[in-house]
């Protein structure tokens, strides 16, 4: 157990990285939502950040929250628009930033 969660941070934080300086298809995913580039951003920034935080015990339930926050607004808008394949995904990072708080 005391390697899960700094595994999922990781894991989180290279979403994340990924989002803010990687694979362009994000950017046509979060088009797909409604979601502007800002808005992928912020969620992308969030992710890398509380992915980091979420890796060390001191910061891992302040992580774990903001990964748990901003994955439920994005499953949120995977499930109203009938995206299940990415709203299960999601839901698996959103419960374990859950499990890590």
């Amino acid at each position: 157990m005391s390697l899960l969660f700094p595994t999922v941070g990781a894991a989180v934080a290279i979403a994340g990285s990924d989002k803010l300086y990687g694979d362009r298809a994000y950017a046509g995913m979060f088009k797909h939502l409604g979601w502007s580039r800002g808005d992928m951003k912020a969620v992308a920034s969030a992710e890398l950040v509380g992915g980091l935080m979420m890796t060390a015990r001191p910061t891992r339930r302040l992580g774990g929250a903001l990964v748990a926050f901003v994955s439920a607004c994005v499953f949120y808008s995977e499930v109203r628009h009938g995206d299940s394949k990415l709203a299960t995904s999601r839901g698996l990072v959103m419960l374990a930033a859950l499990a890590a708080m």
